[in-house]
């Protein structure tokens, strides 16, 4: 009977063993429950071609987003509408942990011809005074800030046109008095 017990408690340790060292190594949680979506099929391809459209969009938020959609082009379509795509939640770092991406084969850029810096004073956009022909106008004009002519609609296009240029014109004038009292003043305190 005693023999028995001891029996017992071998084959009982042996079978616990067993179990204990048959057991994998490194059990992965299933990804559907852990991340709250069955996850579907995602090929590299799939990621590189969304990468190739949108390079400053992370791997992991293209990842990601294959991951719930599983289509390119909804992925592209969320880029469009929202501008970006949301980062993954931590528990995407567990089941796929982040390695270096691939990087697209891309062209590398070719070398621009440099382009001399005398020619680019030369090619300077013109100020507003210039552009809107106000020189004589900036150079007579000595009230504080010219008020624009009021905002009324008028009756023919030409009428309107008209309006609108010398509004515009009163807004550049406007500014550029603005500006040179600020310099004024600017001028006045560094002298103080």
């Amino acid at each position: 009977m005693e023999d028995l017990v001891g029996y017992a408690f071998a084959i009982g340790a042996v079978y616990v063993a067993y179990k204990w060292f048959s057991a994998p190594k490194t059990q992965r949680p299933p990804p559907g429950p852990t991340l709250g979506f069955t996850p579907k099929r995602v090929t590299q391809d799939m990621v590189t071609q969304v990468q190739t459209m949108f390079p400053d969009q992370p791997y992991d938020n293209i990842h990601y987003d294959l991951l719930k959609s599983g289509s390119v082009e909804m992925t592209c379509n969320k880029i469009l509408e929202q501008g970006f795509l949301p980062p993954p939640p931590q528990v995407y770092f567990t089941l796929y942990p982040t390695q270096a991406p691939p990087t697209p084969a891309a062209p590398q850029p070719t070398s621009l011809p440099s382009i001399p810096a005398s020619s680019s004073n030369a090619t300077s956009k013109p100020s507003l005074i210039d552009r809107y022909g106000l020189k004589e106008r900036a150079e007579t004009d000595s009230s504080p800030i010219p008020t624009p002519p009021p905002a009324g609609w008028e009756t023919t296009t030409e009428k309107r046109e008209a309006s609108l240029r010398e509004r515009k014109a009163a807004m550049v004038l406007a500014a550029r008095q603005k500006l040179l009292e600020q310099e004024r003043q600017a001028a006045a305190s560094a002298q103080s």
